[in-house]
């Protein structure tokens, strides 16, 4: 009897917490009492549906609340928490912030530098997106910090913002020691010319591959509004998110997909490379990249009839791109993009002997 009647206490409770949690469906009306109660409640599922109903509300009052929730809110491991049950972990850790994140984000919401900064290790394509709205002079800070600091996506993001107005970076890098922004991605650039020593004049088409990825779907969890997330893409030719920087038509953007769905995509953004350090080369001088003197790889053919005739050529040829690289040294000034100390990009040869026996060895 003892035991039946302590089973039936638990019934009971368990009927009463299930009873007390609240049945919200998309199209019921909530007004912003309600919102702001649901949004400090401590409960994910209560914050995830107070943010979908301030988005569609268009809630000044509960989306003006939400920069100060972030910044006390607990944030998620970047990685899996071992102590969550499978297949929820992080996901659920999550999914409140995501909700209001995604918010701040359809509403078009300025969001203090203080708030970007709290979440910038666990959603960094959230803070990049947050952050591309503020004017250099609040953002700078974090992004010198990302150049410094930062993951290599992170560090290629602060470089894009910044290009635009290169002033307002005070970090100091470059292989030749301590050089300003723009000095900087000039002395870093790299030019790698390909010699090919053959009887074949033509030069050997460049290959490479690429991977999409997709993650895993799952459910929305019951009781639960949908809730999205973001994800940087480079190029892409329809992306679904907001746009984060256009840097002379080298745009970093953004997708917008459905949390439980997971996302993929084949526009990875790069790091700073021989590639994107090129594009932003060409912005500053005001042309197209396949526009500009020379190209991050450079093919020339060499063709043998003597060793005296090879090392004249070859110094031909590395002597015309040292000439090209000094003088977009000298473009750069003249436009007054260039300032202080200096040095032109790296200029790496390569030479690839098809000849059997080969001369050179």
């Amino acid at each position: 009897m003892k035991h039946l009647c302590t089973a039936l206490t638990v019934f009971i409770a368990s009927a009463v917490l299930v009873a007390q949690e609240p049945v919200i469906t998309p199209d019921m009306s909530v007004d912003s009492a309600t919102l702001h109660q649901w949004l400090h409640s401590k409960d994910p599922r209560l914050i995830a549906w107070a943010a979908t109903f301030a988005s569609k509300n268009h809630d000044a009052t509960i989306v003006a609340e939400m920069p100060e929730w972030l910044e006390n809110w607990p944030m998620p491991s970047t990685y899996d928490d071992a102590t969550w049950p499978t297949g929820q972990k992080r996901s659920l850790a999550a999914r409140p912030v995501l909700a209001v994140l995604d918010t701040l984000i359809q509403d078009k919401a300025q969001v203090p530098i203080s708030t970007i900064n709290a979440i910038t290790s666990s959603f960094p394509t959230q803070a990049a997106i947050l952050i591309s709205r503020l004017p250099l002079s609040e953002s700078r800070d974090t992004l010198d910090f990302w150049m410094l600091w930062g993951d290599p996506i992170s560090i290629r993001l602060s470089a894009m913002l910044f290009a635009k107005d290169p002033s307002e970076s005070a970090v100091l890098w470059g292989r030749e020691g301590e050089l300003g922004f723009v000095a900087g991605i000039v002395a870093d650039a790299e030019v790698e010319v390909r010699i090919t020593l053959a009887s074949n004049s033509a030069p050997r088409p460049l290959s490479g591959s690429s991977a999409c990825g997709d993650s895993e779907g799952r459910q929305v969890a019951t009781g639960w509004p949908q809730v999205y997330a973001y994800e940087l893409v480079e190029n892409a030719p329809n992306p679904t998110g907001p746009l984060v920087v256009d840097v002379g038509g080298d745009r970093m953007a953004t997708i917008r997909y459905l949390e439980n769905t997971g996302g993929g995509t084949c526009y990875y953004p790069q790091p700073l490379n021989a590639y994107t350090r090129h594009r932003l080369i060409a912005y500053w001088l005001g042309v197209k990249p396949q526009e500009m003197a020379w190209q991050p790889i450079e093919t020339s053919t060499i063709r043998w009839t003597g060793k005296a005739a090879y090392q004249e050529q070859l110094g031909k040829i590395v002597e015309h791109e040292r000439q090209k690289l000094s003088a977009t040294v000298d473009s750069l000034r003249q436009k007054g993009v260039l300032t202080g100390p200096s040095v032109p990009p790296k200029l790496v040869v390569t030479i690839q002997c098809e000849m059997t026996p080969c001369p050179l060895q």
